[in-house]
């Protein structure tokens, strides 16, 4: 019988299996290495994102005490009248005409209070109260605040004028 010839020698059969590991290990690095880049896209976009949605809301509120439904007719000051004839409106209209997923106002009263003493506005205990709670959606959400004169109509020997207070507006965005 004649010795049959082998077709790969076994350094030869060694060789193509190291060359098939290596590529083996060289496609699974650059498929690590792509799903590394591609989370760190993600997290990078996902920051964007929220820092986006939040100097939004912060430029939203910047502007709030100029709209029609705030203001008081003098810059940056919101009438509490309106905003306490909003904040008891019951249909949740408002809760959509903003992008905002809360809207308070803290009034002069409140603003050297923890949260959980502050007394929530209604038309009843208006205007000995600390919070005006125009809509508040219950999401995790990025706080913005910022200051602004609060004033209401007041009446005394007979004559009505406009008694305006610090307060501080606070607006909510929601964490993406």
């Amino acid at each position: 019988m004649k010795k049959r010839k082998k077709l790969f020698g076994k350094k030869g059969q060694l060789k193509i299996q190291e060359m098939s590991f290596m590529l083996i290990a060289v496609v699974l690095f650059f498929i690590l290495a792509g799903l590394f880049a591609v989370s760190m896209i993600y997290s990078n976009l996902h920051k964007s994102a929220t820092q986006i949605e939040e100097e939004k809301t912060y430029s939203a509120i910047m502007n709030l005490a100029g709209s029609a439904e705030f203001s008081c007719g003098k810059p940056n000051c919101i009438d509490a009248d309106k905003l306490i004839a909003l904040a008891s409106e019951q249909s949740g209209v408002y809760k959509k005409f903003w992008s905002f997923s809360s809207l308070v106002i803290v009034t002069e009263s409140g603003l050297n209070k923890k949260e959980s003493e502050m007394i929530e506005c209604t038309k009843g205990n208006y205007p000995d109260c600390d919070k005006i709670v125009v809509f508040d959606k219950n999401k995790d959400e990025t706080i913005k605040k910022t200051f602004v004169a609060l004033c209401r109509k007041e009446s005394e020997n007979n004559r009505i004028y406009d008694k305006c207070e610090i307060a501080k507006i606070w607006a909510g965005s929601e964490r993406k």
